[in-house]
Order: C-alpha cells, then structure tokens, then sequence
C-alpha cells in the first residue's frame, strides 16, 4: 500500500511540475513580445543577427486591446483564424443602395450578419483583415478586424520606398551586389555589376515587387541593411504606427507585421509626401518590367502596392477615385485579393 502511496505521489509531482514550467515557458513567451517601438527594435536587432534567434510565435503574439468595443483579445499569429470579431459598416448614404432602415452604422457579430448589409459578410469572410477608407471623408467606410497585427510581406517595400528617398534621394546611381541577387525573388531581377539611377530602382521594386531591387537600396544605405531597417522602424514610430514593426527591407519575414489602420497611416503619409510612389504603381510598364498588380493602368487606380507571404496569404492594398473622393481599400490574408478588393470597390459603388 505505501509503495501504491509513493508512486501516485510521485506521478502528482511531475504533472505539477510540468505544469509550473509550460506556465514559465508562456509567461516568458508574452514578457518578450515587442510591446513597444523600442522593444519591436530591439528584437529587430536580434533576428537582424541572427535569424533564428526569435520564434515568429513570441514575437507575433500581441495582447492588443480593440477600443471601439472595449474588449481584448489575444492575437496570436498561429490561431488567428479562430479569433471572434466584428465588422463595421459607416458609410455616408450616398454611397448606399436604397437604405432598407434609418441605422447608419450597423455591428455585425460573425456569422450574423443583417441581410441589410447584402454581400459584405460574404466578402470579407474570404479575407482576414479589411478596411475600406475615404481619405478625404477622413473617416471609415468598412473596418472588418483592422487592429490586428498581420505579416506585411512586400507591403513592407513602401517603407522602404520611403526611407530611400527621405535618406538617400533618387538622383543617385549605384552598383547592385551580389549579395541583393542573392536574396529569393525572381520578379524584377536585376543584372549585378550594373548602374542603376535608385529612382528606377524604386520603380522596379513597386511595380514588380522585387526583393533584389529592395535589397539593394538597403544596403547601399552606409553598407548597413541593420542600419536601414531601424530607420523604417523609426519611421514607423514617427507616424505613430504602433502596431508596426520591419525585420527586413523586403518583406520576405513573416515578423514584418502590422495593421490595416497603421497602413492607413502610411498611404495617407505618402500620398502627401511622396506621392511619386504611388504614381509609379500606376504604370503597366516600366523599360522590360511588367507590372504585376492588375488594377495598374486602369483610370480609378492611383495606387498601391501588393504583398504575398504563405505564412501572410495575400495582401494588397489599392487607392481608387471614388465620385471624386480617394477611397483606400486594404486587403490582408485574403484568398484572392484583386477578386475581393473589386467586391468591395463595387460593394461601394453599387446603386
């Protein structure tokens, strides 16, 4: 009987044990999660160094809380498809079909949708993050999810567009290395050994999504790429975008993360200051370099830019003129993102 006693009490104290260490393990795991721009920096530096020295898991868990419900929730990259949250609908009656009630602004919990909404709950429950913007309204049309953090993928090349004319200009000529041809990507691939103006580079990294191109222009920044990448997260922090933080120039990290409304933050940044980025978005073609968003060309379309990850699934994000008013639609983790972005500019549009 004492050896039965001593073996169950045996087997209680390695499950307690086991159990006080999975609990040090996640408290760990949360107490070095980039809180703020300083910590999201620091961990930068890290991967910077050393790429798997940090778990995407630790650093793209985020206890974020959503003010317009007051309620918090934990978004973690790994389960995000399991989150609950809630689409909201503001849009001015000019832009509505019949209106069938007097409610202006309608919360949707998932899976309830009103039939009054017609096709949007459809929509976006093909898309993971949504937002729908009238930049000139300064207010939101749609906003499905738009404070959870999502990896960017080469959305993350706008920054990088932006720090390279801020800090380097566009005038210059550099040499493109072997080490920017190194990096995965064949779109926009480039001939190393050869002088390109950084303005065409910019042009060829937007337009064709190239990770050389970008490659290139962080390196050529004091020969650093470490250096260049805390300049956009700086960046970042200037802009308040605090949801918001760049491992790489790229975007070829799943840690590259951020949200739809910090997004909102950049476009609106850039449309005011450098608004030849977006025009260069525009073009079908640039020299032997073919566009591959397929909104480029089109009279509505004043710019964007698109971002594919696995780990990301599809982003895009697309400034359209909407009855004279610039109308921002961001797509993240969607199934077909030019398909879905077009569901909701004619969601928008519908009479």
């Amino acid at each position: 009987m004492r050896s039965n006693f001593q073996s169950l009490a045996l087997v209680i104290l390695i499950l307690f044990s086991l159990l006080i260490t999975k609990e040090a393990k996640f408290e760990n795991s949360v107490a070095n999660q980039p809180a703020s721009f300083a910590e999201s920096v620091a961990a930068s530096s890290l991967v910077s160094e050393g790429q798997n020295s940090v778990s995407p898991e630790t650093i793209l868990s985020k206890n974020l809380t959503e003010s317009a419900y007051g309620i918090a929730n934990i978004l973690s990259y790994a389960s995000s498809t399991n989150l609950s949250g809630y689409l909201i609908v503001n849009i001015p009656r000019g832009y509505l079909p019949k209106p069938q009630n007097d409610v202006s602004q309608l919360l949707i919990p998932n899976n309830q949708a009103s039939s009054s909404t017609q096709q949007l709950p459809d929509i976006v429950s093909k898309i993971k993050i949504a937002l729908v913007s009238d930049l000139d309204g300064n207010n939101d049309l749609i906003s499905y999810h738009s404070n959870k953090r999502w990896p960017l993928a080469s959305i993350s090349k706008l920054m990088t567009a932006v720090i390279t004319i801020e800090e380097i200009g566009k005038e210059k000529e550099i040499m493109v290395s072997e080490n920017a041809l190194n990096v995965e990507g064949n779109y926009g691939k480039l001939e190393a050994g050869k002088l390109y103006k950084i303005e065409d580079l910019i042009k060829i990294m937007i337009i064709t999504s190239s990770n050389h191109a970008a490659v290139a222009l962080a390196d050529f920044y004091v020969f650093n790429q470490k250096e260049f990448v805390k300049l956009m997260n700086k960046k970042a922090a200037d802009l308040s975008m605090g949801q918001t933080v760049f491992f790489d120039p790229a975007g070829l990290s799943p840690l590259n993360q951020s949200t739809a409304n910090d997004i909102k933050k950049l476009i609106k940044y850039i449309d005011n200051n450098h608004s030849e980025i977006l025009a260069y978005s525009q073009e079908k073609v640039f020299g032997d370099f073919k566009n591959i968003n397929h909104f480029a060309g089109q009279s509505n379309f004043l710019g964007g830019k698109t971002g594919y990850l696995e780990e990301a699934k599809q982003n895009l994000v697309s400034l359209f003129l909407v009855d004279n008013r610039r109308i921002l639609i961001i797509v993240l983790g969607a199934e077909d993102r030019f398909g879905q972005t077009q569901d909701l500019l004619n969601y928008l549009q519908h009479d």
